[in-house]
């Protein structure tokens, strides 16, 4: 561990844990993000508004960048908080270190606009960029926690579709099944969890998809035929409660086939990545998901 990772987990449990426990509801991440700072990107990164397919997003790239290739990627925000900006952090560096233009999708949120609105945004995204001459084999999907859950929500909802699937997906501790009634670091990574509490999912359902099937697999990736979906990696905390989400979706998608690199990433914390910035862990994660996403696309590092 380093010492800075060290002491932003001290800062988180004393500032955004201590706030779930006062209030174990998910709408505390939207004030929450709000207040976050919205970090710029370095001069060689321009960053713009523009839409794809007709939705908002936040455009990161260099001026070099292969624009045939994609990212497409889904912030994260329990489905109810956050703004593409949010995690610039993470995003300016795939758009760096990939050199590929990434959209950061601003889809639409609960509670103002439940499921299926913030899905149906990311899946006509991704349309969009194949409408804009943007081939499936050259765009990859990924996302964080809710962002996470959306992006493999999305390769279902394509699949579905009978849609030509993204060339791979990258899932950073995802959520992927609504009740996770099956998931032991539910409860078991309670304490070590630097952010969550275990009552604070009890707040999720009935903001997000209220009065839906929660096995439902658009809802629930983890209930879906998972066959045929592209090479995913996942990455996850084990100190997080969500880590079994991630382990128990990797295995699944192994099983039915589905080329998946999983790795559990000891003593951090819920998507780490974001805070690149300050923390060693989050840049080697980065430059792990860069990798893949290089590979995938057939660019150059």
């Amino acid at each position: 561990m380093s010492i800075q990772l060290f002491f932003a987990d001290k800062l988180i449990r004393l500032t955004v844990k201590r706030r779930f426990r006062r209030n174990p509801d998910v709408m505390e991440l939207r004030a929450l993000m709000s207040e976050m700072p919205l970090r710029p990107a370095p001069r060689h990164v321009t960053v713009d508004l523009t839409t794809i397919g007709g939705i908002k997003t936040e455009r990161l790239r260099t001026t070099n960048a292969d624009e045939s290739k994609a990212i497409l990627y889904i912030h994260g925000g329990g489905f109810v908080a956050g703004v593409p900006g949010n995690h610039r952090p993470l995003t300016w560096r795939l758009a760096d270190k990939v050199n590929v233009p990434v959209y950061a999708v601003d889809y639409r949120l609960a509670p103002e606009h439940p499921y299926p609105a913030g899905l149906d945004d990311c899946v006509t995204a991704y349309r969009g960029l194949l409408e804009k001459g943007v081939p499936a084999k050259s765009i990859v999907i990924a996302g964080d926690s809710a962002g996470g859950n959306l992006t493999l929500a999305a390769a279902l909802k394509l699949k579905a579709l009978g849609a030509e699937l993204p060339a791979g997906l990258v899932a950073l501790s995802p959520a992927t099944d609504m009740q996770g009634e099956d998931f032991e670091s539910r409860r078991t990574n309670a304490a070590s969890d630097a952010m969550f509490s275990e009552a604070m999912f009890a707040s999720l359902q009935p903001l997000y998809c209220p009065n839906c099937d929660q096995h439902d697999p658009f809802i629930s990736p983890y209930r879906g035929d998972v066959a045929g979906l592209p090479p995913t990696l996942i990455h996850c905390s084990g100190a997080e409660m969500l880590r079994d989400d991630g382990v128990k979706m990797a295995q699944k998608m192994k099983a039915a086939g589905v080329p998946v690199t999983l790795e559990v990433w000891p003593k951090v914390f819920h998507v780490w990545q974001v805070m690149a910035d300050m923390l060693p862990e989050g840049r080697q994660s980065i430059e792990k998901i860069t990798a893949f996403m290089c590979e995938r696309l057939g660019t150059r590092r």
